[in-house]
């Protein structure tokens, strides 16, 4: 009895270590802004070495799959030829320690339990998003500025500008930006968590009454941010979420062939998109180039294009230096500090290598959790389904955003990408994961938890 206390408390230290560090990676951005770069990195580094302690990994545990340890070793090799050395040094550094984190996570928990936790670290986020404007609104009353511009500082000349933590839009009708100080990832943040309301309430994992009000919260922070990107992307994952119910409840027979059927549909949905995306754009108030990007992508992609191995990884542009200062220079506007496209952006940092790396791990990863929606029936688990509709999220939101490269975007490719059997791969599927969504973490029984299983059906 003693010893089952002992671990159930140890999992739920667990439990909330790893919940602490999806919030921190996710409103990382607003934490800096609240407290400096310095007293962030030394939260960061205090977070990694709590959650290492707590869970203890192994070094199996911590070594990647081939795929995903060629992605991380290109570039951390990337600082022999980088431009900017010194940062990619650090970023390097920082992506194998968002690296480990992951894995050493979602290695030592159950699946059920891990989207449990990634769907507490995302409504934090949320939650945290709508108080922050909300004492913006009834307490401030006026726009802000972050607490600490040491950001900007680096920035030097190349910063142009003084961008807000807050417009104050909150009661006159116009876009929020949350606690992360950007209506874009902000937007992702309620979509995201919109996902795994959806999921783990269908899963029977969540109350009606934390489903309901933390749907609405998702549903408010979707419609005040206003992003064009994030509102494309709501579009495609509830026609995803759609034909993924009606391939679970049709006859067996059926089921690959609706599958090729949605998968293809989908194709014929991007091409779409792009044929029509001025009168896309246009329905969202934007321009067809996702809001001036198009130059960004044009100066990249010719920087790209001169050196195949790539300028190094940085994940977010050094704006001090080339050739990143002379992108910013030729779009002629201060650009936030990233390319605005994941892959485009892998591209620039890391080549045609790096690249092709990013688009199969994204590919891999969706199409490893299709084969599970495939598989599942009436009464089984609905997680494989939020591991699809999450890994389409990233790719839609890689498409103007290059978050997929660094911080909670990296780190939930990883998380899904291990969660996900292989997409071509022989290994036989557990039918026992098909019906529950879980597998025990490396062979173990899953020991007390502070996560409520999913009930049987």
């Amino acid at each position: 009895m003693a010893g089952s206390t002992r671990a159930l408390a140890l999992h739920s230290v667990r439990d909330h270590l790893a919940i602490w560090a999806i919030v921190l990676l996710i409103s990382g951005q607003g934490i800096r802004y609240l407290v400096s770069i310095p007293i962030f990195v030394g939260i960061a580094v205090a977070t990694l070495v709590a959650v290492f302690l707590a869970y203890r990994p192994t070094w199996r545990q911590l070594t990647p799959q081939v795929l995903l340890g060629s992605f991380v070793g290109l570039a951390a090799a990337s600082v022999l030829w980088s431009a900017t050395r010194t940062v990619t040094l650090i970023a390097s550094v920082t992506l194998i320690a968002t690296t480990a984190l992951a894995l050493t996570i979602v290695r030592s928990t159950t699946i059920g339990r891990f989207m449990g936790m990634l769907y507490r670290g995302f409504q934090i986020s949320l939650f945290i998003g709508i108080a922050f404007e909300m004492i913006v609104a009834f307490v401030i009353r006026e726009p802000i500025e972050p607490i600490s511009r040491d950001l900007f500082s680096l920035a030097g000349d190349h910063f142009l500008g003084s961008p807000l933590w807050s417009e104050n839009n909150l009661l006159t009708g116009g876009y929020i930006q949350g606690f992360v100080g950007n209506r874009n990832p902000f937007g992702a943040i309620a979509l995201f968590t919109f996902i795994g309301v959806i999921i783990l309430f269908l899963d029977g994992r969540i109350g009606r009454i934390d489903a309901f009000g933390t749907g609405i919260a998702s549903v408010f922070v979707l419609y005040m941010t206003q992003s064009a990107t994030v509102t494309v992307a709501t579009v495609y994952v509830m026609g995803l979420l759609l034909a993924g119910l009606v391939i679970r409840s049709s006859r067996p027979a059926w089921k690959r062939t609706l599958s090729f059927a949605v998968l293809g549909l989908t194709a014929m949905a991007a091409v779409v998109t792009l044929r029509f995306r001025a009168q896309i754009f246009d329905l969202l108030d934007r321009s067809p180039d996702a809001t001036n990007r198009g130059d960004i992508w044009q100066a990249m992609l010719e920087f790209a294009t001169q050196r195949p191995e790539g300028w190094g990884y940085v994940a977010y542009w050094p704006v001090f230096s080339d050739p990143y200062a002379s992108i910013i220079e030729r779009v002629g506007a201060y650009v936030a500090p990233h390319g605005h496209n994941a892959f485009f952006d892998a591209w620039l940092q890391l080549g045609l290598v790096g690249v092709a790396l990013l688009l199969t791990l994204v590919v891999l990863t969706f199409l490893g959790a299709w084969r599970l929606v495939e598989r599942a029936h009436r009464g089984d688990s609905f997680i494989p389904l939020g591991w699809a509709l999450m890994t389409a999220v990233l790719a839609l939101q890689g498409l103007t955003e290059s978050r997929l490269l660094s911080e909670w975007g990296w780190f939930l490719l990883v998380s899904l990408y291990c969660s996900a059997p292989g997409a071509f791969t022989l290994t036989v599927i557990s039918e026992d994961m098909v019906r529950t969504g879980d597998r025990t973490p490396w062979g173990e029984r899953e020991q007390g938890s502070v996560w409520p299983a999913r009930p049987a059906r």
